[in-house]
């Protein structure tokens, strides 16, 4: 009789099929992070860390994330499946922390996926406004009213989102692509056009192009208002700087989407290296340079006319009717006061950046859900895979669930959460350079198929995972103070119920017979 293989995967293909071109490679990563970390939280960042320099954050936040990108190309070009670091990591350092530091990342992925579908309401929302300058018809200003951020509405708008972006995904890789691609456009041109009122204008006329654009005389109201309810300017400061440094931390998570999708993409060697380095050097020029040009304008207001809208509504209100809420194009638009259409232009590219994110989150968690069920730790029905569309439709309803949790959270005043899921993004990307920085010594063979660059000997993936490491472990130190002890257990019994659920399947697969070693001795097949 001959002797039965052992069970090891679900089955011997994924049933993924790579279709995902190099453009598509490059968009992932660029529509996934290039969304409310930028076009909302750089604007809420001086107002959250008084005296914070914040294009000097995101400029420190950007050097771990280089050495971070450099490392998981190198790992994705040698393990090139759908799940990125829960494989480099469950391969390379140990399996139950490869499926804890992907089952927190999960985490920040599904509650960060409903963060930005109800930030994007309000982007709409400032869109609406403009259009209703433009034309005078009042029903623009109400539909600004709708979409505006605290409204009841915006809990809904930000579910149908959520399920529209679901839908996107359902129907698979080819017209993801299309559509993704398409957005990736349309998000370029309207930075290109901020970009350009940003160079052409002085600081030194951002208040009167303010009052053209807002009306006459509140941006010095503003600044009164904001003065005498309470708003102080701090000096700059290090300490402030580096909570800044959290937030856009957040802002950079996406970067990385590119390796959960490396059993989809055609060229692995080739695309990894665009779809991570390439585009992490790209977002964190952006970074750099936008928040750079916004602050230069204008400076000390932005804070100001924050606190007057959180702190003092009510003041507000009478001199500026449905004012818009602090988003990075609203004082983008105010530098072209009267030429609505590029003003519009402004406003919806900063929708549609954050609308792109929101199927590349959810690749990215259902990727991490397929790549569990497949290795027979979650289950195995989130690893099915529709043969029409190739896509995990279970593991993508599971995210929409997870989806519509954020939303809710974020309707209820929880924007908060956005800083707490910082931390465990932090701390599967810190485990992720470590398992760059030994693998080319502990799998030797797997080193050997990835770019096997070497300075003074030392393998270039070993230098950036050690840099990757150690940055991305002081970074999760400041997020660790920056959150309340009563989220930081949460985290905690989150973190407790994905070793619990690890525990469980190990020991349900070792009595069904599963050959457990094998599973994460071996790269899954493609």
């Amino acid at each position: 009789m001959a002797k039965e293989e052992p069970i090891v995967f679900t089955r011997r293909a994924s049933g993924l099929v790579r279709e995902i071109g190099l453009f598509t490679a490059i968009a992932i990563p660029l529509t996934h992070t290039i969304g409310g970390g930028i076009n909302k939280l750089l604007i809420l960042a001086s107002y959250e860390n008084p005296g914070a320099n914040v294009p000097a954050a995101y400029i420190l936040a950007g050097i771990p994330v280089l050495a971070t990108a450099i490392a998981y190309t190198m790992l994705a070009v040698s393990m090139p499946r759908t799940g990125g670091d829960y494989i480099y990591i469950s391969r390379g350092l140990n399996p139950a922390l490869g499926f804890l530091t992907s089952w927190g990342f999960w985490w920040t992925e599904i509650i960060s996926l409903g963060v930005i579908a109800y930030y994007d309401v309000d982007f709409w929302g400032l869109g609406f406004r403009i259009a209703n300058q433009a034309t005078g018809n009042p029903t623009f200003l109400r539909l600004a009213d709708t979409f505006k951020e605290g409204e009841p509405s915006c809990l809904w708008i930000g579910i149908a989102i959520v399920l529209i972006s679901m839908v996107v995904t359902l129907l698979g890789a080819r017209i993801y692509s299309v559509i993704i691609n398409a957005g990736l456009i349309i998000g370029i041109i309207g930075s290109v056009v901020m970009v350009i009122f940003f160079l052409s204008k002085s600081p030194a006329a951002a208040p009167d192009l303010w009052n053209q654009t807002y009306g006459a005389g509140t941006y010095e109201k503003i600044v009164e208002i904001a003065k005498n309810s309470g708003w102080e300017k701090v000096p700059t400061n290090m300490g402030a700087t580096a909570g800044a440094a959290i937030g856009a931390v957040w802002a950079y998570i996406g970067f990385t989407a590119g390796a959960y999708m490396g059993g989809e993409i055609k060229n692995p060697s080739k695309g990894m290296v665009w779809s991570i380095t390439v585009s992490a050097v790209l977002i964190i020029i952006y970074y750099a340079f936008i928040g750079s040009m916004v602050y230069r304008a204008f400076g000390d207001f932005i804070p100001m006319y924050t606190h007057v809208v959180k702190e003092a509504p009510e003041q507000l209100a009478p001199i500026m009717a449905s004012a818009p809420t602090p988003l990075l194009p609203t004082f983008a638009a105010a530098l072209a006061p009267g030429q609505h259409t590029l003003q519009m232009v402004m406003a919806v590219s900063g929708a549609i950046w954050l609308l792109n994110d929101i199927p590349a989150f959810f690749l990215v968690c259902s990727r991490l859900v397929f790549s569990w069920s497949f290795d027979r730790f979650f289950p195995e029905k989130m690893a099915e895979v529709n043969d029409r569309f190739h896509s995990p439709h279970y593991a993508i309803l599971l995210t929409t669930i997870g989806g519509f949790i954020g939303v809710g959270l974020c309707s209820l005043g929880s924007w908060v959460a956005a800083v707490d899921t910082t931390m465990l993004y932090i701390f599967a990307v810190m485990f992720g350079c470590l398992a760059a920085a030994i693998t080319p010594y502990v799998r030797r063979e797997v080193y050997e198929r990835s770019i096997m660059i070497e300075i003074a000997g030392i393998p270039v993936m070993t230098i950036a995972g050690i840099i990757g490491f150690g940055g991305n472990f002081l970074l999760c130190f400041v997020a660790a103070q920056a959150i309340p002890i009563s989220h930081l257990f949460f985290l905690m019994c989150w973190m407790v119920v994905g070793l619990i659920i690890f525990l469980v399947y190990y020991a349900i697969n070792i009595r069904r017979g599963v050959d457990v070693k094998t599973i994460y001795a071996e790269i899954p097949p493609a």
